[in-house]
């Protein structure tokens, strides 16, 4: 692990603790539920106890969504032993500017922690630039799942994610509205800055396996 950076996972992890994680694997395994199905790992009961630990008491309603994305990406992460990768800004900057299909050779759970600032995304309509901080990457031959983590610094109460979820293998993205091509920066001087951006769920799915590609241990 890069330890020149702290990870948006650690005040939650330190909060919560093992037990939850460890309650939720042994519910799994008695149901004999897949962990990488998101829907049915929601509806455990040892699950929604770890939610009501997690979300705060005054979050909308609409916020357990966000909470049950976030744990879901926690316990795959968890229980694969938290690996993280972390990827070169030159070479992650030189696939971006051509990117190559993305392929998945291993399945697994992973934390892709990204160059700082290189990457940016505004995670909703109208709303401003953030800077990519990494991915909760989980991938199997069949299909990628993704929770980005943006805008994360230590003094910032929280983050902001954005998900994508996509069968394997993947389509190229979509034509931007505006003719530019995938990756290319929607950020003013962004080009002289060297900034890439990501402007649909699908470019997301396609940088988390990027990057988990070129990432290293």
């Amino acid at each position: 692990m890069n330890a020149s950076r702290p990870y948006p996972w650690s005040d939650l992890i330190e909060a919560l603790g093992d037990a939850p994680f460890e309650e939720i694997k042994g519910a799994l395994a008695a149901a004999g539920t897949d962990p990488f199905d998101r829907d049915a790992f929601v509806l455990l009961a040892a699950t929604g106890r770890a939610l009501r630990e997690l979300i705060p008491a005054d979050a909308p309603a609409e916020a357990l969504t966000f909470y049950s994305d976030l744990l879901h990406s926690l316990y795959l992460h968890w229980a694969a032993g938290r690996p993280v990768r972390t990827v070169d800004r030159d070479r992650l900057s030189q696939v971006l500017a051509a990117p190559p299909p993305p392929s998945v050779s291993e399945a697994g759970a992973w934390y892709v922690q990204l160059p700082e600032r290189l990457v940016w995304a505004a995670p909703g309509t109208g709303a401003a630039h953030e800077p990519f901080d990494g991915m909760f990457v989980t991938a199997t031959p069949q299909r990628v799942e993704v929770l980005a983590v943006l805008g994360f610094r230590p003094e910032r109460d929280g983050f902001t994610t954005m998900r994508a979820s996509a069968p394997l293998p993947l389509p190229a993205p979509p034509a931007r509205a505006d003719g530019s091509t995938a990756f290319a920066t929607m950020l003013p001087a962004g080009e002289r800055m060297g900034f890439h951006s990501v402007t649909s769920v699908a470019e997301l799915a396609w940088l988390a396996l990027l990057a988990l590609a070129e990432g290293r241990s």
